[in-house]
């Protein structure tokens, strides 16, 4: 259990005037509780009040949840709609408004939870026809658990590093293993059981794989189309490990570049990536970090071809705060002990696209890049 961040969340609970707050986004409730578990449907939640910390959850989840949500109630309800309970709790503890994540419930499980307030001798609708026993319930789109998983504990840094160093490890034997006429999912497949055979939990998403053509696309989903050599193939995985996510980019060719386009690109994409990292640091603005790698392809002449951010937190989740992006807050900074990623990117549709990532740890004077993967494009064949 994360306690130093628990005591912060239950200040910022009292702050916002609630009496409760409940969790249901499946990260924040491993961040809180300790407890990790991929299964989001119906698996669980928390409920955090000034004096009680709750998890509610079934059956089949109940000893995972004993062994590692330690100093947390484990209340196992009969069924899997968590509703009954929530009201029940509510008014034992005698809690009247109740705060909750807006973008982590659907609507019929809150209309679940007001039905079930209603329900109650004394009771009322949460959503307006309030009783002597009534709650309030009180949606939030962001709130503080967001901000305090920017910045990295200890333990997290361990499992990000050795995440990263999966991804460094699968990456190396890509480059070995790879051969002109592979398919680019015979690529993603073998990044996956690389890294599982590493000791991933998983890849932490759908690795990317775009050969030739394809690279216009950012999200490409790889295909049936074989690697030829000559032409630009970039590759974006990441490994999962113990929950935490890794994200790098390579772009590679597979003997000399058909075109000198393609180097000219690369490298100007590579002078972004590392003029970025060499002006990042703590405090400064999630848009000047943006602007260090936009500024680069702009001179180049590349700046049209650019159209996604600089980089991203990750954590539990492979996009997480903070961003470095044109379009953040005006007051949005990078804080020490956060890892993000550093990815420029050009797309020309028609023609091809490249992007190089790293991962980085931001420091007060700096970043400490966390990435090992060298940044080459070509590979000999």
């Amino acid at each position: 259990m994360n306690s130093k961040s628990l005591t912060q969340f239950r200040t910022w609970i009292a702050e916002q005037g609630l009496d409760a707050f409940l969790v249901t986004q499946l990260q924040n409730r491993t961040y809180l509780s300790g407890w990790f578990n991929e299964d989001d449907e119906g698996s669980g939640l928390l409920l955090v009040s000034q004096q009680q910390q709750i998890v509610l959850t079934h059956k089949f989840y109940k000893e995972p949840a004993e062994k590692e949500a330690a100093g947390w109630q484990i209340i196992v309800p009969e069924t899997r709609e968590y509703a009954e309970t929530i009201v029940s709790l509510a008014q034992e503890h005698g809690w009247k408004k109740i705060g909750f994540e807006a973008k982590a419930i659907t609507y019929w499980e809150y209309d679940q939870i007001c039905r079930g307030g209603s329900g109650v001798e004394g009771g009322g609708d949460p959503r307006g026809r309030p009783g002597e026993n009534a709650f309030t319930l009180h949606p939030f789109e962001y709130n503080i658990i967001d901000t305090l998983r920017e910045v990295k504990q200890p333990r997290e840094l361990e499992l990000l590093r050795r995440a990263i160093a999966i991804t460094d490890e699968t990456f190396a034997h890509i480059c070995d293993w790879i051969q002109p006429g592979m398919t680019e999912k015979e690529v993603e497949q073998e990044i996956a059981r690389s890294m599982v055979s590493l000791g991933a939990d998983e890849p932490a998403f759908d690795s990317i794989v775009a050969s030739g053509p394809n690279g216009s696309m950012p999200h490409a989903i790889p295909g049936e189309r074989r690697i030829q050599t000559g032409e630009l193939v970039t590759i974006d995985m990441g490994a999962r490990y113990k929950g935490y996510c890794a994200d790098m980019t390579r772009t590679v060719c597979l003997g000399e570049p058909a075109e000198p386009r393609m180097r000219e690109i690369y490298d100007a994409l590579l002078k972004a990536m590392k003029t970025c990292e060499a002006g990042l640091h703590a405090g400064i603005s999630s848009r000047d970090a943006d602007a260090l790698a936009r500024n680069v392809l702009e001179t180049a002449g590349l700046a049209e071809y650019y159209i996604h951010g600089t980089g991203h937190g990750v954590g539990l989740q492979i996009h997480e705060g903070p961003t470095l992006s044109q379009r953040a807050p005006e007051d949005k900074v990078l804080p020490a002990g956060a890892v993000i990623t550093i990815e420029p990117g050009v797309y020309i549709p028609g023609w091809s696209g490249a992007r190089i990532e790293d991962c980085g740890l931001i420091t007060e004077n700096g970043i400490e890049v966390l990435t090992q993967s060298p940044a080459q494009l070509v590979i000999q064949r």
